[in-house]
Parts: structure tokens; C-alpha cells; sequence
């Protein structure tokens, strides 16, 4: 008998989400779902996580019906949930986080605050050790540390059943290992996993079986052992992706007539990051590879303005940039996309169309107002462009998938031709179709003589996408050899991100 059990469910909104889809769990098992953004798969765990409620079909557990009307349901049921985006209350500590439903659910009359802290910590230590201080405020973590956050909180419920929407998407190399481990015991615990995630190694190498869903409809299901990443992508895809990224550049001119960016001797205020030097030349995208938490992002921030630099210059086609606000510096030509699309790149109430327009509005204005024919013909136009997928521009942000949600923030920063574009994290959390399609996108930029830059945690779309590769070690420091794409190889960049160059000289053999 299956641990759980979906029958015929469906679910629709302004359209069908979910069609017919029959699934099972197993006790111990870890079950992957795969699909491109919008094929249902978020749908589906917000339905089983009382989130969101089915119009129809049935859900079991232990071959019986279940009714989930509410996420305290679920609880009750003993479904945990961690979601895609970070979820936790920013104001409050780490150990309030972890453990809100035991707070909320208690009757004592004064909380013992001591010993909710030890049992979080209890939670906590296997997946980081001593790292995060249960009694730090929340928003004083990183993206990646909330993220460990979230997965202690639903640990802590003690669950039957787990459901991962994306977990790792913001975790480093280290923590990813650390949860897999934790899965690995909880799958010897007998505890069933529902894990959704778009790196192909990771389903590969840490689930049991794996179902594929495509426009709401289940496409197949295999042990992940006997599938194929030609076979998983076609029915993913209802296509072949022989090659996920575009051809790169052959004919890059690396003199200095063509330097496009450069940066000298950046150093940050907080010591963050030190000494940092490189050019993008016009043509090229540059990678910037490190581990999560390295400095890459507040690298890029200074690049802008956005955070204080104790040394350094920055100048753009020529320009100096040292004493331009972010605005001006964005005005100049030099655009930053933020890693972070939900808090700081997109307005999540408003249209496609209403945040395309809202970096440059002076596009589309006529004296002190909006020229609406301006505003139509720039946002369609963006729309378009980057191939977004929905209703039209005039669909709200915040019922986009994560993918397109990715590509609107593309438009939003493109609406404009900028000179050189800074992108962090471009494809997190986002399918390998929509993948090729940034990908395309990015490589088209740079084709038509922008300047692109780009972080990723993603080794394969480093390898797969860039022309030149800088690295940050793990000390925030840059290294001092920079890979060109005939010399790009996995160990070789883990080799120096790592650190590991330091200990034997800086000199790396085969």
C-alpha cells in the first residue's frame, strides 16, 4: 500500500493547471518531479500542502481519503512543506521560525524559550553545524541560510511526508550536501519525499523514481536509475534540446579598444571581497564563478553602487562611474539584475507590462505623462521578445511561473538597450526549456554588442554559456588565472574556487 496516494486530480485558474493526474508515494522513497515552469508541478505540492484546494480528484494516505482544506490539514496529516521562496517571518529569530507551529499550538501560559532554542539547534546541526545561531533575527541571514531555515522548520513538524519545492535552487555546495544527507536518513526513517528541482544530477543522483508533468498532464514516470536526459527532456519539453546553450563567440577582439567594463583593484568597505580586477570586452559574457557566499553578488552590487567600496574604480565604455549614484550608473548604461527577483527585481502586484515600463519610464512619457500608445507598443514589444509565456502583458507578475517571472525581469532591465548587463542568478529556479531560451537570449545580447556578465552557481551553465571565466575563492579573493572557453573544465574551476590552488602553489597539472 503507497504511503500517498492521487487519483484523477484536476485544478484550474484562469486556465487548466492540473488534468487528470494520478501519482503515488511510497514509504522511504525519494519521487522527483520534473516539468517546465507552468507544467503543474508547484500546483501540485500547493494542493497536498492545503495551500491551494483540487477541483476535483481524490488524495490518499495510507489508502485512505484525506481532505485538505487548509495548510493546518496537512500539518494534522503530517505533510511538511518547504516552498520555493523563502516564506519566514523576517522580524523574528531563527528559532522562532523553526519552531512556530509548537508555539502556536501550546496552551502553557509562558514559554520555555531556552529549551525551544536547544531543539533548534538540535534541528539545525546536522544540515550546518553551528553556523546559524538560533537566536539571530532571520533577516540578518543570507538567501541561502534562510533557506536551511526553511527546511528545519519543516523538519521540526516531525512529518510523514516532505514536500521540496526547488530546496537547493539557493543553498551552497556544502549545505545541498548536507540536505541530501538529512534525506538520506529520513528515507531510512520510512519518511516519503516529493522533490521538485530542475538540476538534472540532482534527480539522477537522489531520487528513486521520477514523473515528468507537461501543460497539467502526467507525461511518464520512471526509476530514475532507468531514465535518460535525453528521454526526460523530450518529455519534458515535448521536444528535443540536443543542446541547451548557444554556440559561443569565435571572434572575440581581446585589445583595448574593445574593453567595454572595466574594473581596478575593487576592494570592499566590509572586507567582503579584495582586490578585484578584470575587463568584459564587447561581445564576450563573462562568467563569474565562486561558491555561495564567496562575494560574488556584493561584488557586483559595489560594481553599482550599491554597496560602500574602501578602494577601487569602475568605468564604462570609457566613462568613469566612481562617483555616480546606482541611478545614474543605470542611466549611463550599466544595469544590474538582482539574484533575488521576488524581493528586489519585480513588482509582484502588477502587470508584465506595468514593470517592463517602470525602470525607464522616460521612454514612454510625454511631457509629465504616460504615453500610453509609447507605454503598449514597449511592452508588447518586450513581451515578445523575450518569448514570455501567459495572457499578454497585462497579466499580473505574481501568477507567472518562476521562468517566466525570470523573463519579465529580462525585459523589465532590457527595455531599454543598455551598454552592459550584470546577471545574478539568471536562470535560478527555472526549467531547462526556459533555460535555452535565456540562454539564446543572453547570447543574442552579446551578439549585438552588449556587455554581459554573469553569476551563476550552476557549474554547467558557466561551462555551457561563457566565454571567460573569472573565479573568487572561497576567501573572497580573485584568482589570479582566468579561464578562456577552450580551457573550461569542472575540476578545474572547483580546484580554484575552493581555495585548493593555494595549497599547492596556484599551479594546477591536468
Amino acid at each position: 500500500m503507497a504511503l500517498l496516494e492521487i487519483k484523477h486530480l484536476s485544478k484550474s485558474y484562469a486556465q487548466k493547471v492540473l488534468s487528470d493526474v494520478n501519482f503515488t508515494l511510497e514509504a522511504g522513497e525519494v519521487h522527483a518531479l520534473l516539468g517546465e515552469n507552468g507544467a503543474g508541478k508547484s500546483t501540485m505540492l500547493n494542493i497536498l500542502g492545503g495551500i491551494a484546494k483540487a477541483d476535483g480528484g481524490e488524495i490518499l494516505i495510507d489508502g485512505k481519503k484525506v481532505i485538505i482544506n487548509s495548510v493546518q490539514d496537512a500539518k494534522n496529516l503530517g505533510i511538511g512543506f518547504v516552498h520555493q521562496e523563502i516564506e519566514l517571518c523576517q522580524d523574528v529569530t531563527v528559532t522562532e521560525n523553526i519552531m512556530m507551529s509548537n508555539i502556536t499550538d501550546s496552551s502553557a501560559i509562558i514559554l520555555d524559550f531556552k529549551k525551544l532554542i536547544e531543539d533548534s539547534k538540535k534541528i539545525l546541526e546536522p544540515l550546518v553545524g553551528d553556523t546559524i545561531n538560533p537566536e539571530d533575527k532571520v533577516e540578518d541571514l543570507s538567501i541561502s541560510e534562510q533557506q536551511v531555515v526553511e527546511i528545519a522548520k519543516a523538519l521540526s513538524l516531525k512529518c510523514r511526508i516532505l514536500l521540496l519545492d526547488e530546496p537547493t535552487a539557493a543553498l551552497s555546495e556544502k549545505e545541498t550536501e548536507a540536505l541530501f544527507k538529512i534525506m538520506e536518513q529520513l528515507k531510512k526513517e520510512g519518511i516519503g519525499i516529493i522533490f521538485i528541482s530542475h538540476r538534472m544530477e540532482e534527480i539522477f543522483n537522489h531520487s528513486d523514481r521520477v514523473t515528468v508533468l507537461r501543460d497539467g498532464f502526467i507525461i511518464s514516470t520512471r526509476k530514475s536509475k532507468d531514465a535518460t536526459m535525453q528521454e526526460l527532456i523530450k518529455d519534458m519539453a515535448g521536444r528535443e534540446i540536443s543542446d541547451i546553450y548557444p554556440p559561443k563567440a569565435t571572434n572575440i577582439d581581446y585589445s583595448e579598444k574593445n574593453v567595454m567594463l572595466k574594473v581596478e583593484n575593487l576592494t570592499d568597505a566590509k572586507d567582503r571581497f579584495r582586490n578585484i580586477n578584470f575587463e568584459l570586452y564587447k561581445g564576450e559574457i563573462l562568467g563569474v564563478a565562486g561558491l555561495v557566499g564567496a562575494g560574488r553578488t556584493e561584488i557586483m552590487q559595489n560594481i553599482v553602487n550599491l554597496r560602500k567600496r574602501r578602494t577601487g574604480s569602475v568605468t564604462l565604455m570609457g566613462e568613469n562611474l566612481d562617483k555616480y549614484d546606482t541611478e545614474k550608473i543605470y542611466k549611463s548604461g550599466l544595469i544590474l539584475l538582482s539574484e533575488d527577483r521576488k524581493k528586489s527585481g519585480l513588482y509582484l502586484e502588477y502587470s508584465i507590462g506595468s514593470n517592463i515600463i517602470s525602470t525607464y519610464l522616460e521612454e514612454v512619457m510625454t511631457g509629465m505623462f504616460v504615453n500610453k500608445k509609447k507605454a503598449v507598443k514597449l511592452a508588447e514589444g518586450m513581451y515578445k521578445e523575450l518569448g514570455i509565456r501567459g495572457n499578454g502583458y497585462k497579466q499580473a507578475v505574481k501568477s507567472l511561473s518562476g521562468g517566466n517571472q525570470q523573463k519579465t525581469l529580462l525585459a523589465k532591465l532590457l527595455a531599454k538597450k543598455p551598454k552592459v548587463v550584470i546577471l545574478d542568478e539568471p536562470t535560478r529556479g527555472v526549467d531547462v526549456g526556459a533555460k535555452a531560451d535565456i540562454g539564446n537570449h543572453i547570447r543574442n545580447l552579446a551578439n549585438d554588442g552588449i556587455g554581459v556578465v554573469i553569476i551563476s552557481s550552476e557549474m554547467n551553465e558557466l561551462l555551457g554559456l561563457c566565454d571567460r571565466i573569472i573565479m573568487i575563492d572561497i576567501d573572497g579573493e580573485q584568482v589570479p588565472k582566468v579561464l578562456h572557453s577552450k580551457e573550461f573544465n569542472s575540476d578545474t574551476v572547483v580546484y580554484y574556487i575552493s581555495g585548493a590552488y593555494k595549497m599547492s602553489g596556484g599551479n594546477k597539472n591536468g
